[in-house]
């Protein structure tokens, strides 16, 4: 599903990137998510509105009494000129690792050993302020055995971290059971990718 964002000047006039560069002037400019996925904004006000939906689509509004301005493809160099201090705070993008266990355990494979490494430079090459920890199985099991296998996954984790000294405070917990599949199965499927934890370092 794209992602939609509106904004109605006067109120917000912020959105992916965007700046008044006036106080008569404003421009917004569509930016892609550091995945690349670009979403759409509606830009309006009480005289007219305009949609983007393409990376670096811009619109401009020249005063609170005017339309926005048919959309155009902003350039890099505009972007940069316009945005530098923007962009200079923009926080880098989100580090985000899949660990795999074994069947009905929360033991993790010989791989995932690396992984679980990778994710503790992370926290501390970013000083990482929130690490979001989700817990996942594949379809084998009964539903609640997989609620439950879920949650231990994401909290074996969790307990690792703190034992490697990683701030308790800035860990989040979350489960999904069997549902939310990386790879989509029927019922009683064991497949490996499926029985994992994702965490995502910020």
């Amino acid at each position: 599903m794209a992602r939609f964002m509106s904004v109605l000047l006067g109120l917000t006039l912020f959105m992916a990137l965007a700046a008044g560069c006036s106080p008569t002037r404003t421009v917004v400019v569509l930016m892609p998510d550091p995945d690349g996925h670009v979403g759409k904004a509606e830009v309006h006000n009480a005289n007219g509105r305009e949609l983007l939906e393409a990376s670096r689509q811009k619109t401009v509004v020249s005063s609170r009494w005017a339309a926005p301005a048919p959309a155009t493809t902003a350039s890099a160099e505009f972007i940069a000129a316009t945005f530098a201090e923007v962009m200079a705070i923009e926080p880098p993008p989100a580090d985000k690792f899949i660990l795999y266990f074994h069947t009905s355990t929360t033991e993790l494979v010989p791989a995932s050993q690396a992984t679980f490494a990778a994710i503790l430079d992370s926290v501390r090459r970013r000083g990482a302020v929130t690490v979001s920890i989700s817990g996942h199985t594949d379809s084998s099991g009964s539903v609640r055995q997989n609620e439950i296998l879920a949650r231990d996954r994401a909290n074996a984790i969790r307990d690792l971290l703190i034992q490697k000294g990683v701030d308790a405070g800035r860990l989040t917990v979350s489960s999904h059971g069997q549902g939310n599949q990386l790879v989509p199965t029927a019922d009683g499927v064991a497949q490996p990718q499926n029985r994992r934890v994702e965490v995502i370092v910020r």
